[in-house]
């Protein structure tokens, strides 16, 4: 991803609230939250399984901590109580045929993230059907792993610190100290977790950065988003007097839903620049240097969000237009 020497921050904020309305990113979100709802207990079981091997006492235990401050309570209480299922039942065969059901199930909000991706970059999908939902069960698999690493990492850390720190005499401001360095470490997790999103999911070939503007921007908004609404879910909102028993999926809904929300707009963020650079790929092209196909063979043409507002349905009208205009012989 090249630099860009003649975009002013203020173009690309308009180009970027262009795409999201364009695209329907909104829209996208509510998608994602259905299924990552969709796929949480089955992910949950997937985790539980998965921790069973990690040299790490109640790993499980660890990462809700490290997301509890950004989880509103009713929504961490159907997390808690559907873990506290799974690992109090008796499961003798692990390996079989219900825990691969469970893994394909959990790696659908993966697909889905897949498909709003490509939508960003402006691409179909070209890649097979069995590589597709491949890269969705290893990026699934992949995911969960890093957040039991890092947990482990995290654990190891805190006391190895604390050897240093004794073996320095400063131990008594060891925990303040950790408790700030926690959340540098955390963003880090994040970052690397959504950097293989953006480098995997969507159909386009791209150089692999840890550190890309949308991986930063998701990172940092999705931290502050998520714990805001953490605190305004617990202080102000009145979930439970509105949506009665479901009051806790409904958190759980809203907190995917803004989670899914950030998540695409850090890949339109990566999209928009990749677009813009001279270095880099143009709209609906794969490759750098790549021809792309015409506009009436891409996504675009039918843009998710010309049905919301006039402007995109404007929009909409003119690229298929001038698609056709293209086309047409001389």
């Amino acid at each position: 991803m090249g630099f860009l020497p003649d975009i002013s921050p203020w173009q690309l904020l308009k180009k970027l609230f262009k795409r999201v309305g364009d695209n329907d990113a909104s829209g996208r979100a509510a998608q994602l939250s259905y299924y990552f709802v969709f796929s949480l207990f089955p992910f949950l079981f997937f985790l539980v399984t998965l921790a069973a091997y990690f040299p790490v006492q109640n790993a499980l235990d660890g990462l809700l901590a490290r997301i509890d401050p950004l989880v509103p309570d009713q929504a961490m209480q159907i997390v808690r109580t559907q873990l506290t299922t799974l690992t109090t039942q008796q499961r003798p065969h692990l390996l079989t045929l219900g825990l691969a059901l469970s893994l394909w199930s959990a790696s659908r909000g993966v697909d889905a993230l897949r498909a709003s991706l490509n939508l960003s970059y402006d691409v179909k999908e070209s890649r097979p059907w069995w590589k597709v939902q491949g890269i969705a069960l290893v990026v699934t698999v992949a995911t969960s792993a890093l957040m039991l690493f890092a947990i482990l990492a995290i654990t190891l850390g805190s006391g190895l610190g604390l050897w240093l720190a004794s073996h320095l005499h400063v131990d008594k401001f060891w925990p303040l100290l950790w408790s700030w360095l926690r959340w540098p470490i955390t963003a880090v997790g994040i970052m690397l977790v959504l950097a293989l999103l953006y480098y995997f999911l969507p159909d386009v070939k791209q150089e692999w950065r840890f550190i890309t503007p949308g991986s930063v921007i998701s990172t940092v908004l999705w931290l502050l988003v998520a714990w805001t609404f953490s605190i305004y879910a617990e202080n102000f909102g009145s979930y439970d007097k509105t949506y009665g028993a479901i009051g806790g999926v409904i958190v759980l809904m809203t907190w995917f839903y803004m989670s899914g929300f950030v998540f695409i707009l850090g890949g339109e963020v990566n999209a928009l620049l990749e677009h813009a650079s001279v270095e880099g790929k143009a709209a609906g092209a794969r490759a750098a240097g790549e021809a792309p196909p015409p506009p009436v063979e891409r996504p675009s043409i039918a843009a998710p969000g010309a049905a919301k507002t006039a402007e995109a349905a404007s929009r909409t009208q003119k690229r298929a237009f001038w698609a056709r205009f293209r086309k047409s012989p001389a």
